[in-house]
């Protein structure tokens, strides 16, 4: 979650600190997002984002529709489209593939609030919409198939942020309900999301398909999390790195091109199950 220009004066930032010390903020920073946590270290709950003054959802549909055609003129736009039309989505619907392989829904974790969030919130929003736009096909047969089922969850979503997934479409869950949603056919949208909870996402079965942070930045760099920052023992950091592990040997990786509006795609990967896998 970066920045770059400012269109507008920025809300106030909303610090939450969690049970482990981290400190959470609903705009700015993506890979600060807090998704199964929802409780502070003295016990409070997470608060919904406040609503800026004057925000309306007609002004969150203007938005929307700004950032969607920035994003659709860029030229990481088409890679991405290229990228799924021509090597992703086909090896999903192989010659080999059954009912079993088609994906039936989408969770997204951690996209933060919109209303009062960062540009990165905005971006991320405009690039799943481009995946499930092509998903369409692969995950129904036939004409007139209904639209992928889409659930998301983030603790700091508030009342216009509802409203507004809503009117997209959009199924929102309290927190922690969405993870209990991840099957195998699912495609999970987690850029950034935070270590821990993306493990445990992956943890609740393989996704079929998912956009996430580079699993192998884990894998590789064993002081991942520093004794001061978290309090994981040592079991459970190698339990985390096993599930990324087993999630890589399992699936086809590519990592997202360069973004020049906007930073969420560092570090970022499209994850596909390997065409013919056998669990």
């Amino acid at each position: 979650m970066t920045r770059k220009k400012k269109p507008a004066p920025r809300p106030k930032r909303v610090e939450i600190t969690d049970s482990d010390g981290w400190t959470h903020i609903t705009k700015g920073l993506k890979n600060t997002h807090l998704t199964t946590s929802p409780v502070s270290c003295n016990g409070t709950k997470i608060q919904p984002a406040p609503i800026p003054s004057g925000q309306t959802l007609t002004e969150l549909r203007k938005t929307h529709t700004h950032y969607r055609s920035q994003w659709l003129a860029s030229p990481s736009y088409q890679q991405i489209r290229d990228l799924l039309v021509r090597e992703i989505l086909p090896s999903l619907d192989d010659s080999g593939a059954d009912e079993e392989r088609k994906i039936d829904r989408c969770i997204v974790l951690g996209l933060g609030s919109l209303s009062n969030g960062g540009r990165s919130s905005w971006w991320e929003l405009v690039f799943l919409e481009t995946v499930l736009s092509l998903l369409q096909p692969a995950a129904s047969d036939g004409e007139g198939a209904p639209p992928l089922e889409t659930m998301i969850q983030d603790p700091v979503f508030n009342a216009m942020d509802h409203t507004f997934f809503s009117s997209l479409g959009y199924t929102v869950l309290a927190d922690p309900l969405a993870f209990d949603e991840i099957t195998e056919s699912t495609f999970l949208f987690a850029p950034h999301l935070e270590v821990s909870n993306y493990a445990e996402a992956l943890s609740k079965a393989r996704p079929m398909m998912c956009v996430g942070s580079d699993v192998r930045e884990y894998i590789d760099k064993a002081d991942w999390h520093s004794r001061e920052r978290r309090k994981e023992s040592e079991e459970e950091e190698e339990e985390i790195v096993e599930v990324f592990q087993r999630y890589m040997d399992a699936m086809r990786s590519w990592p997202l091109p360069e973004f020049k509006k906007d930073h969420w795609m560092c570090f970022t990967c499209i994850y596909s199950k390997k065409p013919n896998d056998a669990d």
